[in-house]
Formats: C-alpha cells, structure tokens, sequence
C-alpha cells in the first residue's frame, strides 16, 4: 500500500512539474509575441537534464558551452526568445546550469552589447558582462537558482528598452 501511495505521489509531483512547463512556455511565447521577438524552442525538457549538455537550439557566439554563469556550465537551454532591440540582439532564455547531471533552472536575458543597459539590478538577479554581452540571470535564493517569472521578465524587457532608447538619444 505504501508503494501505490509513493507511486501516486511521485505521479502527481510530475503531473503538476508538467503543468507549471506548459504555462510557462505560453507565457513566453506571448512574451516574445508582444515584444516584437521570436520563439524559437525548444519546449521544456520532458526529463530533467540529459547526461551531457545540450545546448538545442545552438546559441550565439559568446553564449555556448563556454559561457558560465556564476562560474557554473549551462547545460541545457529551452523557451529561447530570439530577437533585436534598437540594433542590439537580445536572447531570452530558461536554462539548466551545473556540472554534473541535474542542475538548476535559470532564467537568462542576454544582450549583445558590453553596456549595462538594465540599470540598477536587485540583489536575486546577477549581472555578468563577458564576450561582448551583459546578461542578467536569477533568482538566486537559498543558494540554488531559480527561474525569473515571466511578469519579471516583462518588467526586465521594459527596463532593457528604456536602456537601449537612453542609449540611442
């Protein structure tokens, strides 16, 4: 009897990991809808983090392999928004960051540009500059990283425009 009710448990915990995916990923691509950007994929992972990193769809240069958030690998991307903003690309993107399989989901806005353009950022998010892109990541809580919620993107989207617009004037 224990084991149906572990099995019912276990089953109901991915049911609602499933439901949470499919949500976010409506909301960013009616994020990219509105932004004037492209969704380009791919959906959530069915299973959390493949043995070797996976990096589909590839991104640009300077955000591979290579690129290590707070130090640690990204290993798995998913819900990239691909666009342009005032000349600058920009990429937003739900990752997996860590070195062994599992890992921690992140949400990543990405900026080709050298340039702060998000202003002041708040102590969850992290701002890196490398390879000739800023990208803000988060949320950092309890010493593990979580994804960004997509009113937060919205409101990071916005502060990136008011950014790039200052910048041109």
């Amino acid at each position: 009897m224990s084991f149906l009710k572990v099995l019912v448990i276990l089953t109901l915990i991915l049911g609602a990991v499933r439901t949470m995916h499919m949500f976010r990923a409506r909301a960013t691509r009616r994020l990219a809808t509105l932004g004037g950007f492209r969704y380009i994929g791919p959906p959530a992972p069915k299973w959390w983090n493949p043995r070797h990193p996976k990096l589909s769809p590839p991104l640009r240069a300077g955000l591979s392999l290579a690129f290590r958030p707070s130090g640690i690998r990204l290993r798995q991307v998913w819900n990239v928004i691909d666009g342009e903003q005032n000349g600058v690309s920009v990429l937003i993107f739900d990752g997996a960051i860590g070195e062994i399989k599992g890992g921690a989901p992140c949400t990543f806005v990405a900026c080709q540009t050298e340039q702060n353009l998000f202003g002041k950022v708040t102590s969850p998010d992290r701002l890196i500059q490398s390879h000739g892109w800023t990208v803000l990541h988060g949320v950092w809580f309890l010493w593990f990283s979580w994804t960004i919620s997509v009113r937060r993107l919205e409101h990071n989207v916005e502060k990136l425009r008011v950014g790039l617009t200052a910048r041109t004037l």
